[in-house]
């Protein structure tokens, strides 16, 4: 999750108070996911309506499907049982709102007081197809939406997401502010850019103000992660990508953190590992989820960063982030099986 608040903890390890403070607060947040994760993603379709050219999505070879509702319910169950928490509908790859089960699916979650939260990131092209009573559900449903947007102008949109829908977008964008005004208590919404310029958050402030004012929360990416090596930077495009960083003694926070269940079932400890194969911990027809997060892959996997016996997907990732990024602030009084903070999401 780069650009995320994890992020912003680059430099404060030469900080005193951090120094004295981190420790517990690491070492807290080290226990707690040792019994649970901090959220649960799931992936109940792994199919796009845009080919951006930071995303590993042309490249997926994994085959492509929707969740069944049945398998659905078993996931939300199952997390319920663990203590439940909160829940992410973004997929690995692919977009959320092209699940034609989606608003079935948030009733489900809904079904257990358990799941406190529910958030999902879509690139919001398919917005259109849905009409105002099913945005307004969406709206309501949901805790957190977060729109991915490849800038605000047209020519850097086609250029970063590789379709002509910028129109579009900026139809949904307004369409979305709008009806969330008919809602009583709506979900935070968020606009995250992705663009290849680093100037782009000066060029377009007023646009951007104009949204900060309706209650927007605004995040802009304009270097991205490498997928482990799937995605090259590209000057012709104007592409920065992150390269991969070196040492990678503590484990890393993802798998940390999360557990990702596929549309099939398949459950991978990173969302990273977009075709399903080198990071798989288990499956959610066969095993509980409780089961998998305290099994021996995942146990293993995490083993692997203090030995240096790391997989190649992990050795050649740039997104890595030591869990000694647990002394964010945003964790200072992280409850487990609780919503997580509002800025946790913005990405």
């Amino acid at each position: 999750m780069l650009n995320s608040p994890l992020q912003t903890l680059s430099g404060i390890g030469q900080n005193l108070l951090y120094k004295l403070k981190v420790p517990a607060q690491v070492e807290r947040m080290r226990q707690i996911t040792g019994e649970t994760p901090l959220f649960l993603q799931i992936e109940t379709i792994n199919i796009c309506n845009a080919s951006c050219i930071f995303c590993a999505y042309p490249g997926m070879t994994r085959k492509k499907g929707v969740m069944s509702l049945q398998l659905f319910e078993k996931i939300a169950r199952d997390y319920a049982e663990m203590g439940g928490g909160s829940v992410n509908l973004t997929p690995v790859m692919g977009d959320a709102l092209l699940d034609p089960h989606i608003l079935e699916r948030l009733q489900i979650l809904k079904k257990y007081p358990a799941i406190k939260q529910i958030t999902l990131t879509t690139n919001g092209i398919a917005l259109k197809k849905y009409s105002d009573r099913e945005i307004r559900r969406l709206l309501e449903d949901l805790s957190c939406i977060q729109l991915s947007i490849g800038g605000l102008d047209p020519a850097t949109y086609n250029t970063m997401y590789n379709v002509d829908r910028f129109s579009q977008v900026k139809q949904g964008m307004e369409r979305l502010l709008q009806l969330r005004d008919h809602v009583q208590s709506p979900a935070d919404i968020s606009f995250a850019f992705r663009t290849n310029d680093r100037n782009f958050e000066t060029k377009f402030k007023p646009q951007l103000d104009k949204y900060r004012e309706k209650g927007v929360k605004i995040s802009h990416m304009s270097i991205f992660a490498n997928f482990s090596g799937a995605i090259k930077e590209d000057e012709e495009k104007g592409l920065a990508v992150y390269p991969s960083r070196g040492k990678k003694r503590s484990r890393c926070i993802y798998p940390c953190m999360n557990m990702v269940v596929c549309w099939d079932g398949n459950i991978t400890a990173c969302c990273d590992d977009f075709n399903g194969e080198e990071l798989m911990i288990g499956h959610a027809e066969k095993e509980t989820l409780a089961e998998v997060w305290s099994g021996k892959k995942r146990i293993a996997l995490l083993d692997s960063f203090g030995k240096g016996t790391l997989l190649p997907i992990c050795r050649n990732c740039s997104g890595y982030l030591p869990d000694t990024v647990f002394a964010n602030s945003c964790f200072k009084n992280f409850q487990p099986h609780q919503a997580l903070p509002r800025d946790f999401f913005l990405f």
